[in-house]
């Protein structure tokens, strides 16, 4: 059984900047609980649109174990800022964060799941959160989540 982590972003819907009509940046994201084992980090982010599958939107994987995960992590499969992280291919056929893009008059939601892993995964930059998942199978301690919505 993992144990839970608190996880945050400061806001319930999304500001602009964190969206595709805005700088499509990724958000802050705080996370609360993280046991002292704890070697790195995981995200994944999918879309929850009012119709249809949803579509993983950002994923992310041997990231520092800190209470702050900072924004602005820029597209490419391995980054070293804001902090150094090895990001998988999301479902737009992107390495890196796609923010949330609703048509006019509808609603999308984000759910942001954060895992906490004792070990780094030994996964090749630009896997799927398929393989990310499978990855972590073993050494997940703790999980935790946020549901964010946007506004078309």
């Amino acid at each position: 059984m993992t144990q839970k982590l608190v996880v945050n972003l400061d806001f319930e819907e999304f500001p602009e900047e964190y969206t595709c009509r805005g700088a499509n940046r990724s958000p802050p994201i705080r996370v609360e609980g993280i046991l002292p084992n704890i070697k790195s980090l995981a995200i994944l982010a999918t879309t929850s649109p009012e119709e249809g599958p949803s579509k993983v939107a950002w994923v992310l994987w041997n990231l520092p174990a800190v209470p702050l995960i900072p924004e602005g992590f820029p597209e490419g499969e391995v980054v070293e800022s804001p902090l150094h992280a090895v990001q998988g291919t999301n479902d737009f056929g992107t390495s890196g964060y796609r923010g949330p893009c609703p048509e006019a008059g509808k609603a999308e939601a984000y759910l942001f799941r954060v895992y906490a892993l004792d070990v780094d995964l030994a996964l090749a930059p630009g896997a799927t959160w398929e393989e990310m998942v499978r990855a972590m199978n073993g050494s997940l301690n703790q999980s935790g989540e946020a549901i964010v919505f946007a506004m078309g």
